[in-house]
């Protein structure tokens, strides 16, 4: 039976509008991920070009795009799930062993890289026989349709892919309370091309809806979960990528590499004349007539030997200099950092000559945008937390408002940085956990197994204590600072 499209507000209604949504942004996401790929959009002549032309134009191609994303990405890192039942800095353990067991580990740093490209990424959640699991997903194969008034508010979200051991495509409708499963039944009839690409499309006559997963009545979210759709949206400043307003530039730096590219291939032999009275050197065989051909006497060989009149004068081409096509180069570099905030040093090597307060200023824009992306995922990433702790059982410890995520830093320092710094506010009184973490940038795990470590010194080695002054002054020091977070 064909699915219903036409009634508004039905399974399949919604299924249609998520479908339509999803194909309107194809192109823009592609284009975006084949940039981030190393593969950007090429010129149409380059298709008929023949091989060797195509190998020179790509190996012009840059990735900047990857180090734009990747900069921020290599601090955005997960330390600790903080809830109703532990808020302390450490965090819930229990709300911490469900989300690795979930596989978030892994799949927060998908999360985080999507986000980074494509402005949207998506988290499914699901339950199976080894408990709450969560997946990153594409958002060239997922989509959500939110409430005008509150974004936050999924009304309908679905996932369309095809099963390449089958053949048979896919799509999963999340409504509140409830998911469906549709799949086609005649896919020749349903496959377009797009941008050169196979893929299905929802048509209605050609799509059913799949009995093994409740049919057209779906299937039900487990009891007190009426209100989860089963898909978190995570979204980035504007809704756009990294480096999606920067195409211009990229481009730009492709086309001047390409240019010296060939310049210093045409120019790899330097080219040769010779200034002579024609008729010391016709261009025709005065006995026999035919033409002379110059270039076979005049061989290139190491090992020729040239004879030529005496009227003869040899000339030679210069060297090309490609210094100014190099300075464009690196002064697009320049402006790629400065808009996008990435160190330079990860676009050219030779950047060690940058000044100071150059550095300094994308160093602050780097931290700034990494704060601001803490701030972006953590909602969303509470609301996976709850989720998987509400899948899992774990009520008492699921209240999204109660929740918090720890981070590893932003601002990353040297190790001469953090050795002054934590020297510094040991003078001036701090404590040493927050030593530990502010200064030294520990995680909350390392700081936990480095306090059992000193207490255990403390215990094996107690001569060791008793003959030092420092090390004494050190124990009071850490016997007062647990004391005083104990009655915190």
């Amino acid at each position: 039976m064909a699915i219903d499209v036409e009634t508004p507000g039905s399974p399949g209604w919604w299924l249609l509008r998520c479908n339509t949504k999803l194909t309107g942004r194809q192109q823009r996401l592609r284009k975006l991920f084949d940039r981030y790929e190393g593969d950007p959009w090429e010129p149409d002549w380059l298709a008929t070009a023949p091989d060797a032309a195509q190998r020179f134009y790509r190996a012009a191609r840059t990735g900047f795009a990857e180090m734009i994303v990747k900069a921020p990405l290599r601090r955005l890192r997960v330390t600790s799930i903080m809830t109703a039942a532990d808020s302390s800095e450490i965090g819930d353990e229990v709300a911490w062993r469900v989300w690795r067991r979930a596989g978030m580990l892994a799949e927060a740093t998908d999360v985080h890289r999507t986000l980074l490209i494509a402005g949207d990424a998506y988290v499914i959640l699901g339950v199976d026989d080894d408990g709450p699991y969560a997946t990153s997903e594409d958002p060239r194969q997922v989509v959500t349709i939110h409430d005008p008034i509150r974004q936050s508010r999924i009304r309908a979200a679905a996932k369309f892919f095809t099963d390449e051991d089958t053949g048979v495509d896919y799509g999963y409708l999340y409504l509140p309370g409830r998911r469906f499963v549709a799949r086609t039944v005649d896919r020749a009839r349903s496959v377009v091309v797009v941008n050169g690409e196979s893929r299905a499309s929802f048509a209605p006559a050609t799509w059913v809806w799949d009995q093994d997963h409740g049919g057209a009545d779906g299937e039900a979210w487990p009891e007190g979960m009426e209100d989860f759709t089963g898909v978190v949206r995570y979204r980035n400043d504007e809704g756009i990528g990294e480096f999606e307003r920067q195409e211009d530039i990229l481009y730009r730096l492709d086309h001047i590499i390409l240019q010296g590219m060939v310049i210093a291939t045409m120019q790899a032999f330097r080219q040769r004349a010779i200034k002579v009275d024609p008729q010391d050197m016709p261009d025709n065989d005065p006995v026999t007539g035919e033409p002379i051909n110059y270039d076979e006497i005049f061989s290139a060989d190491p090992g020729a030997l040239w004879k030529l009149p005496a009227t003869a004068e040899l000339w030679e081409s210069g060297q090309v200099d490609l210094n100014g096509i190099l300075s464009m180069a690196e002064k697009d570099m320049q402006r790629l950092s400065a808009v996008t905030f990435t160190p330079l040093s990860m676009f050219n090597s030779d950047a060690v000559n940058q000044s100071a307060a150059g550095a300094e200023l994308v160093k602050e824009g780097l931290t700034d945008k990494v704060s601001a992306l803490h701030d972006r995922c953590e909602q969303p990433h509470a609301l996976v937390a709850a989720s998987l702790l509400r899948l899992a059982g774990f009520e008492d410890h699921a209240d999204v408002d109660e929740i918090r995520i720890g981070w590893a830093p932003a601002v990353r320092y040297s190790l001469t940085e953090k050795g002054q710094a934590a020297t510094q506010g040991k003078a001036s009184g701090v404590t040493w956990r927050t030593i530990m973490q502010e200064f030294w940038q520990f995680s909350p795990e390392q700081i936990t197994r480095m306090e059992s470590e000193r207490m255990s010194d403390a215990l094996l080695f107690p001569e060791t204590v008793a003959a030092s002054p420092a090390a004494q002054s050190e124990a009071a020091a850490f016997a007062q600072d647990v004391t005083a977070d104990a009655t915190a």
